[in-house]
């Protein structure tokens, strides 16, 4: 609300003029958005760039935010001897070009995860050996983007390594297989604890919700293929008619809505394995396969499998139909393992063969197929390059296209109506987005709240959602080569911004004996839901001219803050009245913006408020017109005063109805004669409260 003093003759008045106001709740930065609730493959992001943040997907494995997808190949073995060198290290290629290395003994399985949750992408390098043959050792997790930090984890033999947040406490929890010891190892992030599966020899795992409960299982692929099943994984489920597993992954390949199973094999087969049984199993012609991955790589909306072979060439079965004789063959060199995505930035899927040995030496390169057809290729010098960053298709829990980032929940301080929803999305062609707000009126989320409703930019919610609480999701839906990215949310709500004068410091009004220079130190407050920022304006009056006239910020006073201004230097008198008055134009309730004080041994220092009873003093044609009324039955006294606080003329007093009063004083006093021209009070006392109104009366 926009507030001025305006100065009548005889009459000072406070008149409030309405002027639309607005919070918003935006969320734009890496910090806002770190707070929110994501599964593993979205993350907050840190562009780079000062206060610019987003929600992205990790299907991108852009690690250093260049704008381009990076490969990551771990290397299993360094040229013809198993010597420390370009083995213990895992290889980041940018744009196709070498960028960095980070080490690990003879590398296999990684993964690409902000596993802290501080929007910058952190990488897990699974150790297979150090050359001893002993098999116990660290697998490294080095935390991005300057891989400075490194926190390790006992493994033996490690293989393939997955990410999910497997107890549901907020954390995400890492899943490592191992090739010797006869378990798979789970390291739950927010315990610090280790949990063991037992399986045999274990090469691959995958993590997802099988049985559709709810919590995710996890599926282990090695002598045998088992999937325990969450959140405690002590049941378990072995599947006949498949061993020999070296990779799976997990993905609805028959549209029946069950999760299938996709594993590659020693021996001259690999395998599906469909849901919701397992008990139908289609044997798919391969050589020594050692990874698999699915995506739709020629986008006629069925997917397509890759597998890597030890015997070449790396194959790739197109659906839906997986039992025929697969494609063209890739050249490739006794391939471990392979990753899909858009290498070369021209929005087609490509594939890369990460090769382990060619002609006896691990000195080889690894071979990009760059799609539509696959026919031109690319190469990297990667020694004995191992499994790596397997592509699994859709999100590690129900294996959908989707990612659900969900929003903290905002508090608005009161029940609001919320105004409109605008956010900035970036979504390119063959990717999705679709964001949606709920609301309720308790802070922790329960059945109470609202549905989830899906709104458009720009679009205002209805009065219905009206409430104390808000929190927003955004879901995500990527083909593995577009990835949708979230930038920015704001949704508005009325404001409810009060401040008001609290108290004059100095000079304490009683102490106003004589003329004098003084130094003016008021005290303001903050009533509202938001800090604000707001002018606060003194007036000095003595008999209708302005003695002293000074506006100052009180600066981002917070929700219930006060802040103290000094004003400098004033000359006052006893007998002239200051006023203190809070301009603020969102104020939704004016009543309570001015505090005036009359100066003088007999002093007043009054703020007008909200009450339930009107009281207004208005000059007429013969004196003054006073109105006033009340919400009872009860006694009251008017009566005006002068400066010096003594009874001039009481104008009414006693036991007076409920409602509206009028009467007029005509300036006369107890004597029947004329007051003199200067400052007086009119008062208002009921039983509860003491209402003042200041006149001035002029020759």
């Amino acid at each position: 609300m926009k507030v001025f003093s305006i100065l009548i003759p005889g009459l000072i008045l406070i008149a409030v003029l309405p002027l639309a106001a607005a919070n918003w709740w935006v969320e734009t930065t890496q910090e806002d958005f770190a707070d929110g609730s994501y599964n593993v493959t979205l993350y907050a992001a840190d562009t780079g760039i000062a206060g610019d943040g987003a929600v992205q997907m990790i299907h991108f494995r852009d690690i250093d935010k260049d704008g381009s997808l990076d490969l990551l190949i771990s290397n299993n073995r360094s040229r013809d001897t198993l010597d420390p060198g370009p083995a213990y290290h895992a290889y980041h290629y940018d744009k196709l070009t070498f960028a960095d290395s980070l080490f690990s003994y003879n590398g296999s399985g990684n993964l690409i995860v902000d596993y802290d949750n501080d929007g910058n992408l952190d990488v897990v390098l699974s150790a297979f050996d150090d050359s001893t043959g002993a098999g116990d050792l660290y697998s490294h997790l080095y935390y991005g983007p300057s891989w400075s930090k490194v926190d390790s984890f006992p493994t033996r033999c490690g293989m393939a390594v997955s990410a999910a947040d497997l107890d549901k406490d907020g954390y995400l929890d890492l899943v490592f297989s191992n090739l010797v010891g006869g378990y798979a190892y789970i390291y739950y992030q927010g315990t610090a604890q280790r949990d063991s599966l037992a399986c045999g020899f274990n090469f691959g795992n995958a993590i997802a919700d099988m049985n559709k409960d709810g919590d995710p299982d996890i599926v282990l692929a090695g002598l045998q293929a088992i999937i325990y099943y969450g959140p405690d994984f002590t049941s378990n489920e072995t599947i006949a008619g498949v061993d020999s597993l070296t990779d799976v992954t997990v993905v609805d390949l028959d549209g029946d809505e069950t999760l299938d199973l996709v594993f590659s094999a020693w021996g001259d087969s690999s395998y599906i394995a469909y849901g919701p049984d397992y008990t139908t199993v289609l044997g798919l012609l391969t050589a020594e396969s050692r990874g698999v991955s699915v995506a739709d790589l020629n986008r006629d909306d069925e997917l397509d499998i890759v597998f890597s072979n030890l015997v070449p060439p790396g194959l790739v079965y197109y659906g839906p139909d997986y039992g025929m004789i697969p494609s063209e063959p890739l050249m490739t060199h006794a391939a471990m393992g392979n990753i899909i995505g858009d290498f070369d930035g021209d929005r087609l899927l490509d594939i890369c063969f990460c090769n382990w040995l060619e002609d006896s030496t691990f000195d080889t390169y690894s071979y990009i197929y760059l799609g539509p057809d696959f026919t031109a290729y690319d190469s990297l010098l990667t020694h004995g390059a191992h499994i790596s960053t397997t592509t699994d298709a859709g999100n590690p829990y129900d294996r959908s296209g989707d990612e659900i980032y969900v929003s903290s929940i905002y508090d608005a301080a009161d029940t609001v109506e919320w105004d409109s929803v605008l956010y900035t999305a970036v979504v390119p062609f063959g990717s999705g987005f679709i964001l949606e707000v709920q609301t309720g009126n308790v802070p922790d989320h329960d059945t109470s709240w609202s549905e989830w409703l899906q709104v458009a930019d720009g679009d205002t919610l209805p009065d219905s959602l009206a409430s104390r609480y808000i929190r927003y999701r955004g879901i995500f839906t990527t083909d593995f080569l577009q990835a949708p990215r979230l930038e920015e949310v704001a949704i508005s709500y009325p404001s409810e911004g009060d401040v008001a004068p609290e108290r004059i410091i100095s000079p304490l009004p009683e102490d106003v004996t004589r003329c004098d220079t003084r130094t003016l130190i008021v005290q303001v407050r903050n009533l509202g839901n938001a800090a604000e920022t707001f002018p606060v304006h003194c007036l000095l009056d003595s008999l209708g001219i302005n003695r002293f006239d000074n506006t100052l910020m009180a600066e981002d006073v917070a929700p219930g803050d006060s802040s103290i201004l000094f004003f400098g230097g004033m000359y006052c008198c006893p007998g002239e009245t200051l006023w203190v008055i809070t301009e603020f134009a969102e104020d939704v309730v004016p009543e309570n913006d001015t505090l005036f004080a009359h100066l003088g041994p007999v002093a007043i220092q009054e703020r007008t408020e909200t009450y339930e009873l009107e009281f207004e003093v208005s000059p007429a044609s013969q004196g003054f017109r006073i109105d006033y009324s009340l919400p009872a039955n009860e006694r009251i006294t008017l009566a005006c005063y002068d400066v010096t606080g003594r009874t001039v003329k009481v104008l009414d007093e006693g036991m007076q109805k409920a409602g509206r009063h009028r009467l007029a004083w005509d300036g006369r006093d107890e004597k029947g004669q004329l007051v003199s021209a200067g400052i007086y009070f009119v008062r208002l006392e009921r039983q509860t409260k003491t209402l003042s109104r200041k006149i001035v009366v002029v020759d």
